[in-house]
């Protein structure tokens, strides 16, 4: 007779097959880091000896190991290691030198603190902050520091903003071109302001900086508190990072080579505008070589289909005006059509999957068709591919359509999907009509796209799934939110929300799917891997807008308890 090694009892699986079909239960009994069968514990207890750890679980949930299908825990490094920006926004009546001077006393305090630090690193700062008053600039940071190069992430990882050392070293000045893939913001006699925006001109800075990347083992001390703390503190143990550097790499098959990981990690080979006919040839070449196990795997070729937001009307009139901008802008796309088609084909037919970042609705129209062309151009293969378009901000209903059809995956992002700040920062620029119809979560459910949740962590922090499922299911700020106060009777748009089903399915199985590990996790099912999040509560009997008070009480990793909530596990 088979005894399971561990059973969890007394709870309620809430889950779904990799069928479609509803888990029913209230026992999973688990074996060598299997779920060795589920049901009702009488059923069961011929499986269940005196050796068998029993977890009883108080009628509460019981919930697959969770999916953060897109995030940036890699990134995150750069909060947990510098000078955390987090958290400030501008409030009424203030203007964009009193939120500089918010940043800078933080930013004062870190310098003070970190004395032996030859370079300055820092994340979080809000953009949006800036769009209807003075920009920062070098000369801010200069105050605070000048002896040494200061380069400051914004929350987004669209932009950074540095001090004048950082510019010398990088070796930039007026006479350095203007880029295409980005912006470098400037003075009247044209050399740099302190801003540059999105990858080309960002990487001027990151790329002739020396030290700018941190080292394996500072991003493997990262990632462990990362995981430690934020992952499987929210029940998730499976996460694709969506763009992180060969260091972070290295950081990560070690990690796992070392058996130190509670989540599976799902890297990409990132493919930067006009550098495809290089890059791709080497991801092709390192293809599989990267891979520890299912702990750590590179199948994904990441796509950047815009900078902030390439739409097909232009931006808003007084928004053009006010920046100097031609009446008909609408921020170009990185890419050529036949140049992004051809990349994606080119990394199909390797065996690759795409993951796009488009938000506006121009991005999206351009990532729906190219990725439908090249898939088409490999008939045999048109269903097999997991192909993704991550953020989706506007969408056009035949874009919608077009992904339908090709079995293109959305990834969304619910603590966006709500009536907030970054939401009221976009009116000035898109208008108030495209900023409410902004994030058309129903539009996607109802055509059949599987849709797959992401925090982009950490743009949006934490990486709650409870906050994640309650956006969903309300598309309001909820009472944690900061600008709650401000918000918290508005709803955004009018389309129905996501039911508590729609919401598990999407940061369960349908990441698992994403990532091409539903056969190994993303379900509480016999033979996967017990990777499980049991809650502190019931939560299908928790108040639609109570759920982000819900807490994982315990998260499993192949059937070993990597947290619990009253008994912090190191």
């Amino acid at each position: 007779m088979i005894f399971a090694d561990t059973a969890l009892i007394n709870g309620k699986i809430y889950s779904v097959d990799k069928n479609g079909k509803k888990t029913d239960g209230d026992t999973v009994l688990i074996k060598d880091g299997l779920i060795l069968k589920t049901g009702i514990e009488k059923d069961l207890q011929n499986y269940i000896s005196a050796d068998t750890e029993v977890i009883d679980c108080h009628g509460n949930t019981i919930l697959p190991g969770l999916c953060d299908a897109h995030c940036h825990p890699s990134i995150a490094a750069s909060a947990y290691s510098g000078c955390d920006l987090f958290g400030i926004y501008i409030q009424e009546g203030e203007s964009g030198t009193d939120i500089i001077d918010k940043y800078m006393k933080r930013l004062k305090d870190f310098v003070d603190k970190n004395p032996e630090e030859v370079l300055i690193r820092g994340t979080g700062w809000v953009m949006g902050n800036f769009m209807a008053d003075r920009m920062p600039t070098r000369h801010d940071i200069d105050m605070i520091c000048s002896d040494r190069p200061v380069i400051l992430e914004s929350f987004c990882q669209h932009n950074l903003w540095v001090n004048t050392k950082a510019i010398e070293i990088a070796g930039i000045s007026e006479n350095t071109p203007d880029v295409y893939a980005g912006k470098i913001y400037r003075e009247a006699d044209g050399f740099p302001e302190g801003i540059f925006n999105d990858p080309e001109a960002m990487n001027l800075i990151k790329l002739n900086v020396p030290g700018y990347d941190f080292s394996v083992e500072k991003y493997k001390e990262a990632f462990l508190h990362y995981q430690k703390d934020y992952a499987n503190k929210y029940g998730v143990t499976l996460v694709q990072d969506c763009m992180h550097s060969d260091n972070a790499r290295t950081a990560f098959k070690e990690l796992a080579l070392e058996g130190k990981l509670t989540v599976r990690i799902r890297g990409v080979y990132l493919m930067e505008p006009g550098k495809a006919d290089s890059q791709l040839p080497e991801a092709i070449k390192r293809r599989g070589m990267d891979n520890v196990g299912d702990d750590f795997r590179i199948d994904t070729v990441k796509i950047f289909a815009e900078g902030m937001f390439s739409l097909i009307d232009s931006y808003d009139k007084k928004f053009i005006k006010e920046n100097g901008l031609p009446d008909d802008y609408n921020e170009p796309l990185y890419w050529s059509d036949e140049e992004f088609t051809k990349t994606a084909y080119k990394a199909m037919k390797a065996g690759f999957d795409i993951h796009v970042h488009a938000m506006g609705d121009n991005a999206v129209r351009q990532s729906a068709e190219c990725l439908s062309k090249a898939q088409l151009l490999l008939k045999d293969k048109n269903e097999g591919f997991r192909n993704v378009i991550a953020h989706l901000m506007l969408t056009r209903s035949a874009d919608m359509e077009l992904m339908a059809e090709n079995h293109i995956i959305a990834n969304c992002q619910p603590r966006w999907m709500v009536y907030d700040s970054d939401i009221e920062a976009m009116v000035p620029m898109i208008g108030k009509k495209r900023a409410e119809n902004a994030y058309p979560l129903r539009a996607l459910l109802d055509r059949g796209i599987t849709v797959t949740f992401g925090t982009d962590f950490p743009v949006t922090p934490p990486p709650d799934t409870m906050q994640e499922i309650q956006c969903a299911m309300t598309r309001k700020v909820f009472p944690e939110a900061p600008d709650y106060h401000k918000f918290k009777d508005m709803v955004l748009g009018n389309e129905k929300p996501a039911t508590l089903w729609e919401a598990v399915k999407a940061l369960s199985l349908n990441g698992a799917y994403q990532m091409s590990a539903e056969d190994i996790t993303g379900s509480v099912e016999a033979g996967k891997s017990a990777d499980i999040a049991v809650l502190d509560s019931d939560i299908e009997a928790v108040p639609i807008d109570e759920i982000y008070a819900v807490k994982v009480d315990k998260t499993l990793f192949k059937g070993k308890v990597v947290y619990e909530k009253d008994n912090q596990i190191c």
